[in-house]
């Protein structure tokens, strides 16, 4: 694949390491990324592939942001109905607790921030190959041109193979730019394009147990799924950006287009399984599954400078606009099995139902205020309306809608006036979505309504010795829970849930050469509802776990630069296994080590990465919505080539 480029310079991509690159000058572009070094602080960090910290995405105190649809690029509103690809995504920040402050209108389940690549002052072509999971292989190539002082561009191009941790796999190709322009002073617009097309993803099993019993342990790295109740399809994004300044004012704005198709659809269950390991066989296929929104943004801001003090006022426009096509299942017996050992079946000849449609429209208009006090504190309130309409329609039915008209508010207070101390408080309440139903439901992949949450929290950030910086806080955070209705097998609401949650964050560098990120955080879920007191639920919720500490180091010995050593640690307490609270998945601890080691490869900075993830081989259970089992991924080896060549 290539691709030629004339302006000030011109450059020949190829995908291969070789063709006349000069090595001298690089600007690092992604032989060092590591997201050890790169942190603030311990609440979720992401840097190219590397992604450490007690949240993610889909966990932040206990609720996925993904799902709720609080992502960002750039700090702009997206409506994330698919992944962006490492093509043009840099990293990501959580942005929850004191991360939060002076973030205009967070959420009550925190905020995903992406960044997208950027171009440094030289032309780079990155080259990284090497063996993912299990030996699965991976290549790429990613190119940063500065074609002009004001116009740059980033390109990449990848493949990779995925193994599951039971022998299930599927490949993909990855490919996308970024393209920014900066006309004046200022002024920076900024265009990308993401894709990745997948195939062949087979599927890997979940368990369902006949009652308040584990499944046995049975061997890692089987599959013992169906090859042909597999997925294959795409997940695309593009998008515009500008960001303005003209002397006291800033205009950003920003408009994407996000979609996520499964053109087939496979899912395998072993349901009523026993405690010999004996269960029920049974496949859920389906085709041309659609997910796709239309999102964007635009702010403007004014700043007054008073002295010491610094108002800032913000007016928001946000809005989205979401197609959901799903359903027409087929459901498919295979009888008896066992889990962990193969039985192949031949697939089935089936008919596929029509598709239901999911119509989503929500705008809000926002106005939100900051002060910053210089040696004294900030505050930060904001208002938003928001206008909200979801309409199901059924095959051969009329739609039906739910809409809401909420008034949010955030509202936020920090004192900074003790040197390298700030103490802050903050409430919020938002309209988030839900995700959608899991495929063993009855309503298998709807979207679920966007229901009202709330979180209040108060904390410290101080900055010790040593640059160290130290986050400490606690919080609450109120939402509907959803969880399978027995009677029913419907996924919907059932109650309300509650976290309260201590979290805290230790970071930075205590000693030469070495960085370390350590994080905790101790949860006390609790459902309340008509669901709990007649018994149908217990009191705590399904998935969330009460005590989570992950610590991460990272040491590059000042006498021997080239060689760094890296080492986490993820211990994680007990989880809730049954939605009636008469099953627990224990404790377990998970540890990793890997190493980085640097040289010169035709005299381009190169480095050679190796990582062993679970060193123990740690067995553990994970259960998702609904009940099902997976099982942890065993020990395993990445390594992986990188280097940065001049263009």
């Amino acid at each position: 694949m290539r691709a030629r480029l004339r302006a000030r310079r011109s450059a020949l991509l190829t995908l291969a390491l070789a063709a006349g690159l000069t090595p001298h000058g690089v600007f690092a572009q992604r032989a060092e990324e590591n997201a050890v070094t790169t942190a603030g602080d311990a609440f979720g960090t992401s840097v190219g592939d590397e992604q450490i910290g007690l949240y993610s995405g889909s966990d932040v105190r206990g609720f996925s942001a993904f799902d709720a649809q609080n992502v960002r690029i750039e700090g702009l509103y997206f409506d994330s109905q698919g992944s962006l690809s490492s093509a043009v995504e840099e990293g990501s920040t959580i942005r929850v607790g004191v991360a939060a402050l002076g973030y205009p209108f967070p959420a009550p389940t925190g905020i995903v921030d992406f960044s997208l690549r950027r171009v440094g002052e030289e032309g780079v072509l990155s080259a990284r190959a090497g063996f993912g999971d299990y030996l699965a292989p991976f290549a790429s190539v990613d190119a940063a041109i500065p074609v002009t002082s004001d116009f740059d561009l980033n390109v990449g191009v990848g493949f990779e193979e995925f193994e599951y941790p039971d022998a299930a796999d599927f490949w993909l190709v990855r490919y996308g730019a970024v393209a920014r322009w900066r006309p004046r002073e200022n002024v920076e617009l900024t265009g990308f394009f993401s894709r990745y097309d997948y195939r062949d993803e087979e599927q890997s099993p979940v368990i369902f147990t006949g009652g308040a019993f584990l499944p046995p342990e049975i061997p890692r790295r089987k599959f013992f799924g169906q090859d042909w109740a597999d997925w294959e399809g795409h997940s695309q994004n593009a998008g515009f950006m500008v960001k303005s300044a003209f002397g006291p004012w800033e205009v950003n704005a920003g408009i994407f287009n996000s979609r996520f198709a499964t053109d087939e659809f496979g899912a395998a269950f072993f349901n009523d399984t026993r405690p010999d390991g004996t269960a029920d066989r049974q496949t859920l296929l389906g085709e041309d599954q659609r997910s796709a929104s239309t999102s964007g943004e635009i702010q403007i801001i004014r700043n007054i400078a008073e002295g010491p003090r610094r108002h800032r006022i913000i007016g928001s426009v946000r809005g989205r606009r979401v197609q959901n096509d799903f359903g027409g299942f087929a459901i498919s017996d295979l009888g008896p099995g066992v889990i962990g050992v193969p039985d192949p079946e031949p697939e089935p000849d089936v008919v596929f139902g029509q598709l239901t449609e999911d119509r989503i429209e929500q705008e809000s208009l926002a106005l939100g205020y900051e002060l910053r006090w210089r040696g004294l504190g900030e505050v930060s309130i904001g208002a938003q309306k928001t206008y909200y309409e979801q309409t199901v329609t059924l095959p051969g039915q009329p739609g039906t809608s739910t809409d809401d008209r909420p008034l949010l508010w955030n509202a936020s207070v920090a004192f900074t006036g003790i040197d390298r101390l700030a103490i802050y408080a903050a409430a919020t309440r938002g309209l988030e979505q839900s995700g959608t139903a899991p495929s063993n439901a009855a309503n298998a992949n709807q979207t679920l309504p966007a229901l009202r949450t709330r979180q209040m929290e108060v904390g410290i950030r101080y900055v010790l010795p040593y640059d160290l910086r130290l986050v400490a806080g606690v919080f609450e955070v109120r939402r509907p829970y959803f969880e399978l209705d027995a009677n029913s097998n419907v996924f919907r609401v059932l109650g309300e849930v509650r976290h309260q949650g201590a979290e805290l964050s230790l970071s930075g560098s205590p000693a030469d050469g070495l960085n370390i990120v350590l994080g905790a955080v101790l949860l006390e879920p609790e459902v309340t509802g008509d669901a709990v007191d007649d018994g149908r639920l217990g009191e705590l919720p399904l998935g969330p776990i009460e005590t989570v500490f992950d610590a991460r180091f990272d040491y590059r010995p000042p006498w021997f630069e080239k060689l760094s050593i890296d080492a986490g640690l993820a211990y994680t307490g007990k989880r809730v296994a049954r939605a009636d609270n008469t099953l627990f998945i224990p404790e377990r601890t998970i540890i990793d080590l890997g190493a980085r080691y640097r040289f010169k490869l035709a005299g381009a900075p190169t480095v050679l990465r190796v990582q062993v993830s679970n060193l123990t081989n740690e067995f553990g259970w994970r259960v998702s919505g609904g009940g099902g089992f997976s099982y942890e991924p065993q020990r395993r080896v990445s390594m992986s080539l990188a280097a940065d060549f001049d263009l």
